[in-house]
């Protein structure tokens, strides 16, 4: 029989074992009575001869090998019962420990989706981006159109894809509106190893000076102007003035640095941005796959071969320039991963000052139950039966406020995200997945047993006679100093995290005091774009520009007015 069957068969069991030990001790008197002795004395006589009955007991469910999780089930059973006694603690305690452990759930899902998750794309860790170094300005993120041909076209180690910053009114179909948009080379899909979920990717001959105008818009896109039918694909939509015909529809969620609808081919440009003949203009981000069989020391050495020969060839713009690759989830998620790391030590020590706080609760509770624990030791229970008890108690408070917490996360993790400052890399990847439950179990049992080891080591062992007899209610000496121990423990975790918090708030109110050199207050950007048929006339378009100057002036409590490309300090 294993041993889930013997503890399903319990009850049954411990009938049996109740009729055994009764035969047992029935055949020994017999046999006492035959050898001539009075049936009261030959009763005693057996019973002695066979031990105390619960401890034969004790020892035959010890050898079963389930005494252990009996234990647990008995022990879980009576910590709930005495929670439901003292449901006042049992509150408190409960919120104090969803508090801490909602709030460290919240952090650590925006540390796994952010810095501990690989990208979504096959094989994450052989994707580089690349940057250029030069001699005059330092490290730039964008490379020029022809240096990206050639780095292309030489490079053995990486495949090579580019892409950059466009947008523009879409006019057709639906209502014209702005949309963002990024003109891609031929090779970005296959680099990444992603598929459109409706149609193609881009053909080489599409990505040429010349070809006809192809676009790939987003699923959101997709969604909403044409209803996502699949008849989108091979349908014309007009972009800036401009008839594409779609042939694909990216992946829900595809970004490139941000939003795109409408991705375009890179090297039609050619024919309307001087940008794309000038090795001096570095406007492109370049990406790549390190190719089977090589790794990032290869590729760098490469990328690094490649730099000399262009600048032996063209020294007037490739004088002291390198190029230099990076994984690319270092340039998705950036500078932000000392903030978060930071974030996530402070809610730490709020957890932590919340197990503390919790076992100063516990502690003093157990001065209650002195008496209690006295009697179970003087009936034979050992220290370390009762340390499982109480340790059993708290595991179980520590899952109750675990569960309460992984809700509380659950409900605000995305405002949270939303109300992070400026941009979260990868704030739509963020969520509670089972690695972050996973964290949620451990941090909940973690908590229970550091705030468990209070009452657990103060089981009596010593002088149950006297606890016996005076029902203790004061508090002792070890326990008194393990109490000051715990209060000292909260007021430093707390000065520290005062602290750290008194450090930010002065650094946010310094630089809220910068003066950036113009006025900030009262002042409201909006983005908009003119009309393609009014940018397709070059004589209209700075009077239409006018227009929108001398109508912004005319609204109710506009004091000024100004256009700009780039907006400061955005």
């Amino acid at each position: 029989m294993t041993w889930w069957q013997r503890l399903w068969h319990r009850t049954r069991m411990e009938e049996q074992l109740e009729k055994e030990l009764r035969f047992h001790l029935e055949q020994h008197a017999s046999e006492l009575i035959a050898q001539g002795q009075a049936p009261n004395e030959a009763r005693r006589q057996a019973r002695l001869a066979l031990g105390g009955p619960e401890q034969v007991k004790e020892k035959c469910r010890d050898a079963r090998g389930t005494r252990w999780l009996e234990d647990l089930l008995q022990d879980t059973r009576y910590a709930l019962r005495t929670f439901r006694q003292k449901p006042g603690f049992t509150l408190v305690a409960l919120l104090i420990l969803a508090l801490g452990i909602g709030a460290t759930t919240v952090m650590f899902a925006v540390v796994n989706s952010v810095l501990l998750r690989p990208l979504s794309y096959p094989e994450p860790d052989r994707l580089v981006t690349l940057r250029v170094f030069t001699e005059q300005i330092g490290e730039l993120w964008g490379f020029s159109n022809l240096d990206f041909g050639d780095a292309k076209r030489e490079s053995l180690t990486l495949a090579l894809a580019a892409w950059t910053y466009g947008g523009g009114t879409i006019s057709e179909p639906g209502e014209p509106e702005y949309l963002n948009g990024r003109q891609i080379s031929a090779e970005l899909f296959s680099t990444l190893r992603i598929s459109p979920v409706q149609g193609r990717a881009f053909r080489p001959d599409e990505d040429r000076p010349g070809a006809a105008p192809v676009a790939i818009i987003s699923y959101g896109l997709w969604q909403r102007d044409f209803g996502g039918e699949t008849s989108a694909i091979g349908k014309s939509l007009v972009y800036d003035g401009k008839p594409y015909i779609v042939v694909g529809i990216a992946p829900a969620g595809f970004q490139l640095d941000g939003e795109a609808d409408v991705f375009t081919p890179l090297e039609p440009r050619q024919n309307t941005d001087p940008r794309m003949q000038n090795r001096g203009a570095r406007f492109l981000r370049v990406m790549g796959r390190l190719q089977p069989g090589f790794g990032l020391a290869e590729g760098r050495a490469e990328l690094a071969l490649i730099a000399r020969h262009l600048a032996e060839e063209y020294p007037k713009s490739n004088t002291g320039l390198t190029m230099i690759a990076y994984p690319l989830q270092k340039e998705v998620v950036g500078d932000v991963g000392s903030t978060l790391w930071l974030l996530l030590c402070a809610v730490g020590l709020v957890l932590l000052i919340a197990c503390v706080n919790i076992a100063s609760l516990l502690l003093a509770r157990a001065v209650s139950r002195e008496r209690e624990l006295a009697m179970r030791v003087a009936l034979g229970a050992g220290r370390s039966r009762l340390a499982r008890q109480c340790l059993t108690e708290s595991a179980i408070l520590g899952l109750g406020g675990g569960v309460l917490g992984v809700v509380l996360a659950f409900v605000n993790i995305h405002p949270f995200v939303a109300f992070w400052p400026g941009s979260l890399p990868r704030a739509e990847e963020v969520h509670l997945d089972w690695r972050v439950l996973v964290f949620a179990v451990g941090a909940s049992l973690l908590s229970g047993l550091l705030f468990g080891l209070a009452p657990a080591l103060r089981v009596p062992v010593r002088g149950v006679e006297k606890m016996l007899r005076a029902g203790a209610r004061s508090m002792a000496g070890s326990s008194r100093r393990l109490h000051s121990a715990f209060v000292i423990s909260e007021i430093a975790l707390a000065v520290v995290l005062l602290v750290s918090a008194g450090m930010l708030g002065h650094t946010l109110l310094a630089l809220s005091s910068l003066d950036p050199g113009f006025n900030v207050h009262d002042v409201i950007a909006a983005r908009f774009a003119l009309s393609p048929a009014t940018l397709g006339n070059p004589e209209q378009v700075r009077e239409a520009w006018q227009d929108v100057l001398d109508r912004a002036r005319r609204v109710p409590g506009v004091d000024s007015v100004t256009l700009a490309d780039i907006i400061p300090m955005r």
